[in-house]
């Protein structure tokens, strides 16, 4: 298995991807689906495809500013979930952001999340839970590699 990453290219397949992903979420919270702010955030972050030999498998997001880098949207299809492309992509993530000086990493995640311990294992920790949401960051130093 060749993993790589490239800029996206397919707003569309972004789009379906992670609204499939997030739909059971969205559902229990009752929050309606908005392709209007999909396509403004889509304009605004940084964002990438993570590709299985050639084929686009993953979504990943990312925005910073001075302070953080933040993963605003990863998702990986179903069909190759558990196979350590989530790891791949924050690993990707980190590198951007020691590249640009930052060493800190932040993202949201909804409680309930199988992802909440993918996160924590490579290093991150939740700092404030709020509506049904966590907000969890990781101080990277800049020799630790994430495993």
């Amino acid at each position: 298995m060749t993993v790589s990453f490239r800029q996206a290219r397919d707003s569309h397949y972004a789009e379906r991807l992670i609204h499939q992903n997030m739909a059971a979420y969205y559902a229990k919270l009752q929050i309606r689906w908005d392709s209007a702010s999909f396509e403004r955030n889509w304009s605004a972050f940084e964002n990438y495809e993570i590709c299985v030999n050639g084929q686009a498998v993953d979504v990943l997001c990312l925005s910073h500013d001075d302070v953080a880098c933040y993963i605003r949207d990863l998702h990986v299809e179903p069909a190759w979930q558990g196979r350590g492309l989530g790891t791949e992509a924050v690993h990707y993530a980190t590198g951007i952001a020691k590249e640009s000086g930052i060493r800190t990493l932040r993202l949201r995640v909804f409680e309930g999340n199988p992802a909440v311990s993918l996160y924590e294992r490579l290093g991150f920790r939740i700092v404030k839970s709020e509506d049904d949401t966590h907000y969890m960051q990781w101080m990277l130093s800049p020799q630790v590699v994430p495993e």
